[in-house]
C-alpha cells in the first residue's frame, strides 16, 4: 500500500467517525467528505472501496485502522490529516466532547505536535 493510500485510509476512517460521533451526518458533513475526497485526489471507486471497508467494523476497530494508517503517512501527511480533522469537526458548529477526544488522542498517538496543526489552521483561515 503505498503511502498516499495510508493517508487517505486514515483521514477517512478517522474523518467518518467524526462525522458520525453523534449519529447524525449533516448536509454540511456530507458536502465536506465530499469536499474533500475530490481535493485530495481520491477516486470514486477508492473511496467506496475505503468506505465498504467500514461495514460491519465497531468503531474502536475503525479508529484503530485510521491510526495505524496515519501513522505510516509522513510527518507533513499527518498535519494535514489533522488539519482536514479539525475543519471537519467544526463544520457542523456543534464541537462535541467526543470529536474533541478523537483528535486530540489521535494526536497524542501519531505524535503530532498540537501547536502546528494550529499554525497550519491559521494559514489556511488566512488564505481563504
Amino acid at each position: 500500500m503505498e503511502t498516499n493510500d495510508h493517508y487517505r485510509r486514515g483521514l477517512l476512517f478517522i474523518s467518518f467517525l467524526l462525522i458520525n460521533s453523534d449519529k447524525e451526518i449533516s448536509d454540511n458533513e456530507l458536502y465536506h467528505i465530499h469536499k474533500m475526497r475530490v481535493e485530495e485526489g481520491m477516486s470514486d471507486d477508492e473511496f467506496t472501496d475505503h468506505f465498504k471497508s467500514l461495514i460491519g467494523k465497531s468503531e474502536r476497530e475503525i479508529y484503530q485502522i485510521g491510526i495505524d494508517a496515519i501513522n505510516l503517512c509522513t510527518d507533513e501527511q499527518k498535519l494535514r490529516v489533522f488539519v482536514r480533522l479539525y475543519q471537519m469537526a467544526l463544520i457542523d458548529k456543534v464541537l462535541s466532547v467526543k470529536e474533541v477526544r478523537f483528535i486530540f488522542y489521535a494526536i497524542k498517538i501519531t505524535h503530532v505536535d498540537i501547536n502546528e496543526v494550529m499554525l497550519m489552521v491559521d494559514k489556511k483561515r488566512i488564505a481563504a
